[in-house]
């Protein structure tokens, strides 16, 4: 997609021998204005100092940490991403008015972002609910309530179209991606990676080239896989695109139980845990990935380090792999905490014919954002830097659950907290 490259020119042209530190820059000038809307908005809703301090911790020390400071369109999609929807969420809860302008400046924003990720437009619902919500609190007719919505989708759908557009100018045919084409194929080939079933005894094409013989499922093998494929099948891109989403659906049809154990696997619930709510993991991120170290620097208690550690003991590694289980394990706790409590806050109001206030709400909105989009990445592929976008709402939500579970226990230091 053409948004990130984007960016990279524009700061090649300012510095060609500097344009990775201008583009570092920029994507943290664009989380510091995210930060500045969740700390207004968190204001707004009552969170105390001390909440928002912790959320604002949680997010900016989770693996965000690491992406937002690399030459990754993730980072620049997931701020944008954000900002969007932490002003509408502003809007909807009384911080500022939306104006048809802004609408029209938020949508810009919108299409921007999915021609960074060409994945967000699935996920255009987020926003759409929002404006669908605010539309409530605009007095007047119909046509008024829905304005800003229909400013909103109009400029993103303007957006694509024109992406479109440019793609039918550039080779003759209609169409917004085709990075689908070496996406569709994860989960078929991680079926049969994991022996959750075997997905290949078709008579179609891509199950007659895996039958001729592969050395591995890995995903460089798929990459020269579909190399082959798209020779074999001489076809356009789309085309092949279209053929490899027919296989996708076909194995969801064929192996449903086997698609469900991947989606599963997918979804990595510790892996979660440890992006929103794991220092110990976020250093180990960084050092390995963005650092010279290139390895863990703080060592988890498995097997392999047991062993390593009998044959050469020292009790400042043990403490390291004692520190990185009681992390991981408070992680768990905080992220379980969050995606159960919330459902469970709302379910309990709900059941006593309660008001439910304008805090959980809005929490309960952020938790259903990040795990139908956490459920939709699993359905396909999903990885760490697919999540940032919804690090923020995770964070909010583990500081408000964590709030509200504080005071169920009867802490008296906590009567005034958010539950």
């Amino acid at each position: 997609m053409a948004g990130y490259p984007l960016v990279l020119a524009g700061a090649k042209i300012l510095s060609p021998d500097h344009y990775a530190s201008i583009t570092v820059i920029f994507q943290v000038l664009l989380n510091i204005i995210l930060v500045i809307l969740i700390f207004e908005i968190a204001e707004r809703l009552g969170f105390s100092r001390g909440q928002i301090v912790a959320m604002l911790t949680l997010y900016m020390f989770s693996d965000s940490f690491l992406l937002d400071n690399s030459l990754l369109s993730d980072s620049i999609y997931a701020s944008l991403f954000n900002i969007v929807v932490f002003s509408l969420i502003g809007h909807v809860v009384g911080c500022w008015r939306l104006t048809l302008l802004g609408a029209l400046g938020l949508g810009l924003l919108w299409g921007y972002s999915t021609w960074t990720r060409d994945s967000g437009i699935y996920f255009s619902y987020v926003p759409i609910i929002l404006l669908c919500a605010s539309a409530r609190r605009i007095s007047g007719g119909i046509g008024r309530r829905l304005s800003c919505l229909l400013v909103f989708v109009i400029v993103v759908i303007g957006m694509t179209g024109a992406y479109a557009a440019l793609n039918k100018y550039r080779t003759g045919e209609y169409f917004f991606s085709i990075t689908g084409i070496a996406n569709w194929l994860h989960p078929v080939f991680g079926i049969a990676k994991y022996q959750y079933a075997m997905p290949f005894d078709g008579d179609d094409p891509v199950s007659e080239m895996v039958r001729e013989g592969l050395p591995d499922y890995e995903y460089p093998t798929q990459l020269a896989f579909i190399e082959r494929l798209h020779k074999r099948c001489e076809c356009t891109p789309t085309q092949l695109q279209s053929l490899v989403f027919r296989k996708y659906l076909e194995t969801v049809v064929h192996h449903p139980v086997a698609y469900l154990q991947l989606v599963w696997r997918n979804f990595h619930y510790l892996g979660l845990a440890a992006l929103l709510a794991d220092p110990v993991a976020t250093i180990n991120q960084f050092v390995g990935l963005g650092t010279p170290v290139h390895h863990k620097v703080i060592p988890g208690l498995s097997i392999g380090n047991l062993l390593e550690l009998q044959q050469q003991f020292s009790p400042g590694r043990l403490l390291l792999m004692i520190l990185n289980l009681l992390s991981t394990a408070v992680a768990a706790i905080l992220f379980s905490l969050f995606l159960f409590g919330i459902p469970y806050l709302v379910v309990r109001a709900w059941r006593r014919q309660e008001p439910i206030p304008p805090v959980l709400a809005i929490v309960t909105f952020l938790w259903f954002t990040f795990l139908s989009m956490s459920v939709a990445f699993s359905l396909v592929h999903y990885e760490a830097r697919h999540a940032l976008p919804i690090f923020p709402a995770g964070c909010i939500g583990i500081v408000y659950a964590f709030s509200a579970a504080r005071r169920w226990l009867g802490r008296p230091e906590l009567q005034s907290s958010l539950a």
